[in-house]
């Protein structure tokens, strides 16, 4: 015996569309993101310009420091206590054949044309 039973039909989905809620809402996600990247990309700006500005102290110091040094050793020097360490290691006074003269002779500067003698010899060499 065949027994026919109906067939329950499932009722068809709907397509799921997006509505215009939606787009707003992922436009404000993406908006946001982009936000909080420039964000970050600010602080770590922010961090390393602190970052050079220390730095640049540091250096100003140290420049300072090597000024004052330097000034210290050059009123510390004796010039004295030198030229007897340099004699005490044989240094004498150089003797007249040690001397070497040079002669230093003016030259004749060379005449310098004007900017319309280049031109008129240009275009005398081009025609």
């Amino acid at each position: 015996m065949a027994t026919t039973k109906k067939r329950v039909k499932m009722p068809k989905q709907k397509e799921k569309r997006m509505t215009t809620s939606s787009y707003v809402m992922i436009i404000g996600l993406i908006a946001f993101a982009a936000m909080v990247g420039i964000l970050f990309q600010h602080a770590v700006i922010t961090e390393k310009n602190t970052q050079i500005r220390d730095l640049q102290k540091t250096l100003e110091d140290a420049v300072q420091v090597n000024d004052s040094k330097e000034g210290q050793l050059v009123t510390n020097m004796n010039l004295q206590s030198i030229e007897a360490q340099a004699r005490g290691y044989g240094m004498t006074e150089p003797v007249q054949e040690q001397y070497r003269r040079e002669l230093v002779t003016e030259k004749k500067e060379e005449s310098l044309m004007t900017d319309s003698q280049i031109v008129r010899s240009w275009f005398e060499n081009l025609f």
